[in-house]
């Protein structure tokens, strides 16, 4: 991801209103405010003052967002400051990523606030069993497989508001997606994700990453990119190395990937020296008649001697 203007990186916000994302850092803070400090608290406070040009997205240095805090109750140390970045972004709020300069190298970071939603961060819990069923024993013999069937299925692995190979009959299926979502995409994504709004959402994703990145081939060109990188992220999900979310992770191997890629894009377009085993490179120096390819007006005014005849 290339460093510039705050205004470059509005495909990363998620929030629509200021308001929107306000309501979003009460709900966190009122879960999870026991968790950090008062001079973390300070530091996430500032973070979010300066997330508001773009809603959610901030591209300051950590050492200017430090130095703001001097002015408000003493302010807070560096290594503070850094504190409460790892335990944002290890409670799925938050996101950092690595800005690279143009002549390379590494420029500031970026941090992207996500939604909060409560309701997934909630666990299911089985319900207690207090007493036993009513009814007729022929009633309870065709009621038990039918509530089987429903614990069985309604396993639920957390992601960022996804959920993995969930049972749902109001849902649509992959088979009400748009046509502009490649097939190969498809069938990648859905022995793990089902529903179609689901799949939706991690395209969004490939976009969002592809867009940040301003290439100059065309996105199902990058199609197989997107598919490697999302089987990544599934197995670093099953080794259970994933500690934010399932689709921050995507997100963040999507920018990996794509970023080897751009660098082999600008290569190739930056590469001035032909290819000199390929064989159409030059059509005339493959021509052994030099004669022939001379130009008709120089071949008449300066004639190649016969050394044969001399």
């Amino acid at each position: 991801m290339r460093a510039g203007k705050i205004e470059n990186f509005k495909l990363l916000s998620e929030f629509q209103t200021v308001e929107e994302f306000n309501s979003t850092i009460r709900r966190f803070l009122q879960d999870h405010r026991g968790e950090f400090t008062k001079g973390e608290l300070l530091a996430f406070h500032h973070l979010t003052k300066f997330s508001i040009k773009v809603i959610g997205v901030c591209n300051a240095k950590i050492g200017t967002l430090v130095s703001s805090c001097l002015s408000d109750k003493g302010g807070v140390s560096r290594s503070t400051f850094e504190r409460m970045l790892r335990k944002a972004k290890k409670l799925g709020i938050l996101s950092i990523h690595h800005a690279l300069r143009q002549k390379g190298g590494f420029a500031h970071n970026l941090f992207v606030f996500h939604q909060y939603d409560r309701a997934s961060k909630e666990k299911l819990t089985e319900p207690a069993r207090t007493e036993k069923p009513g009814g007729t024993k022929a009633e309870r013999k065709f009621s038990q497989p039918e509530t089987t069937s429903l614990e069985t299925n309604k396993k639920i692995i957390k992601t960022n508001n996804l959920r993995l190979n969930s049972i749902d009959a109001a849902d649509p299926d992959y088979t009400y997606l748009p046509d502009d979502i490649p097939k190969e995409f498809i069938h990648a994504v859905k022995p793990f994700f089902t529903r179609a709004i689901e799949i939706y959402s991690l395209w969004q994703k490939v976009r969002m990453a592809y867009r940040s990145f301003s290439f100059e081939q065309h996105l199902e060109e990058l199609v197989d990119q997107a598919i490697y990188a999302f089987k990544v992220t599934v197995f670093q999900y099953k080794c259970g190395r994933i500690k934010t979310s399932f689709v921050q992770y995507f997100y963040g191997t999507l920018t990996t990937v794509f970023s080897r890629e751009k660098r082999r894009e600008r290569r190739r377009n930056d590469d001035p020296i032909p290819n000199w085993l390929e064989p159409d490179w030059d059509k005339s120096c493959t021509n052994p008649n030099w004669y022939e390819i001379v130009k008709p007006e120089l071949r008449n005014n300066c004639p190649i001697p016969n050394w044969l005849e001399m």
